[in-house]
Parts: structure tokens; sequence; C-alpha cells
């Protein structure tokens, strides 16, 4: 079974140079995520990757015709794209978990927090790209995600240089 990798991206707020030219070092993957707060920038994104993408909208984006989450069914998994602001994922990923496992999710993204997380919950595979272009919590460089979807869910994150 061959192995899907998709780029994530959240909350650049405008700020697309950096991910961009971080990007351009991704040319295996196989897909984009962006998990909202400014989803024009996530076309701009979209549109330097050249790649099958999935773009929702986040709280900073008032007027959009965009989902506000979606699943995604790749490799034989299920993956819920959601901003997380709803769920109050800065006040803890409970709400988050028990919304991914009503979806039956495999993994779930999400960002709002600009802080990068990964970890499991039992089966649940949860990560947070963080921020390219404003990180918080004490990170001082910008972020982004890979998911790796084969037999099994993995990811990493990256620090943009």
């Amino acid at each position: 079974m061959s192995s899907i990798k998709l780029i994530v991206v959240a909350d650049t707020h405008h700020v697309t140079q950096p991910i961009i030219q971080a990007l351009k070092n991704e040319r295996d993957a196989g897909g984009f995520v962006f998990l909202g707060d400014h989803v024009e920038d996530g076309e701009k994104i979209k549109d330097s990757l050249r790649l099958p993408s999935y773009i929702i909208g986040g709280n900073g984006d008032w007027s959009t015709y965009y989902k506000r989450e979606m699943v995604l069914n790749l490799g034989g998994k299920r993956i819920l794209l959601i901003h997380g602001h709803k769920q109050g994922v800065k006040n803890g990923l409970q709400r988050l978990y028990y919304h991914a496992l009503e979806n039956r999710a495999d993994a779930v993204l999400f960002g709002h927090t600009h802080i990068p997380e990964m970890k499991r919950e039992g089966d649940l595979f949860m990560m947070n790209p963080g921020s390219p272009s404003f990180p918080r919590g004490g990170h001082t460089q910008g972020t982004y995600g890979i998911l790796h979807i084969g037999e099994g869910i993995t990811g990493e994150i990256k620090r943009i240089r």
C-alpha cells in the first residue's frame, strides 16, 4: 500500500510568502490542506503548489462560502478538517476529540491556537500545524505540518527557516 503525504497549513493571516517559499521543498506531496484564517491565502498557496487541495474557513473568514469543516476519505482513512474555534481548542482538546469521534474520524487536523501540536488519543491522531506567519506558545519560527496516511497515520511538524 502506498502512502499519501499531505501538506497541512493554518492561520496565515495574509502573510503567505514564507510558507510558499518553504513548500517548494515538498515536491513529493499528494495534496494540500488549509485549515482557515484567511481562505484567500489558502487559494494563493494552492495556486503555487498545483496539488489537489482542501480549504476550509476559520473564525477569521467572516463572509466565505467555504465549508467550516470537511471529512476527507483518503487511503481508507477518515480525516476531519476543522479550524477548532467552535470546539474551544484554546481551552483544551476534549470537545474536539469527541467531535472527531462523532464523525468517525481516524485523524483530526485543526488550527486556531497558532501552536503546533501532535498527539494520539486512543485510535485518533490529532494535529495542529501551528502558524507559518504568527507562531505562539513560545515558538519563534513559523511551522506547518505534514500528514502521512498509509497503514496508519503519522505526522511531522516542520519549521520554516
